[in-house]
């Protein structure tokens, strides 16, 4: 189904502030301790997930540039394809999808070129909307009418992300989830509250929000038997290992 509601006008709306303040909280965490010299964010281009961060170039990359909701932003800003993306095979040290495989017209390929452009041992961080929670019902309710409330145009489990990168070769290696309230206002719900701490504890996989985190494997050689087969015989400093040496030294008496 797909959402007429954009990235930029949920995180407007109280739940969508309810929703950003754990993902700003998820992507200090995560990115904290990433280095290398080139970091993208691919969506969400008016909130900076990479502040804390300390990769020295960050590049902000969306379709169309949303205005930016904080004063400062040293991160480079350009416009781009989701399925193309401009940067050369293996050149990103880390790379960011807030939301940005739900709101993809190609998720498949976003993934792939993803992929494309990290280097082996680069780290992917991503976060998305889990359906098996309180707002997945409240997503299939708006086929009876339910109002809108999130955005995106194709939502994905958390086991088929981990099978897609699994075929392109990243290892997860980290992941959350959280938010399990049905809805949010501020005067009558806080983020403290006994069913927030139930649901770290008993249910977390139904939270409202998952964060993804995978590195891109090396593909590298291995070695199947002996490296060596043939074995030198070590006569002293003055010896050959050509073949023939060791008859050069049988021939001479001491």
């Amino acid at each position: 189904m797909t959402s007429n509601i954009t990235l930029a006008q949920f995180y407007s709306s109280a739940l969508g502030q309810y929703a950003l303040r754990w993902e700003r909280a998820q992507y200090d965490a995560l990115v904290a301790d990433c280095f290398g010299y080139h970091a993208v964010q691919i969506g969400a281009s008016g909130i900076d997930f990479l502040s804390d961060n300390r990769i020295p170039l960050k590049v902000i990359g969306e379709r169309s540039l949303r205005p930016l909701t904080q004063l400062e932003d040293s991160r480079v800003r350009i416009q781009l394809s989701y399925s193309e993306l401009p940067f050369e095979s293996e050149s990103l040290d880390l790379v960011l999808l807030p939301h940005a495989l739900e709101m993809a017209e190609d998720p498949h390929a976003l993934l792939r070129e993803v992929s494309r452009v990290l280097i082996p041992g680069g780290r992917v961080v991503l976060t998305g909307f889990n359906l098996t929670s309180l707002w997945g019902i409240r997503f299939h309710l708006q086929k009876f009418g339910a109002k809108v409330f999130l955005p995106g145009k194709q939502f994905m489990s958390v086991f088929q992300l981990k099978d897609w990168l699994s075929l392109l070769s990243f290892h997860v290696d980290r992941g959350t989830f959280g938010r399990y309230s049905w809805s949010f206002s501020p005067e009558s719900h806080k983020e403290s509250s006994w069913l927030e701490k139930a649901g770290d504890r008993w249910w977390p996989q139904c939270g409202a929000i998952f964060a993804l985190s995978a590195i891109k494997e090396a593909l590298g050689a291995k070695l199947v038997g002996k490296a060596i087969t043939k074995k030198f015989n070590f006569l002293g400093t003055g010896a050959r290992l050509e073949e023939g040496s060791r008859s050069q030294f049988e021939g001479k008496k001491e």
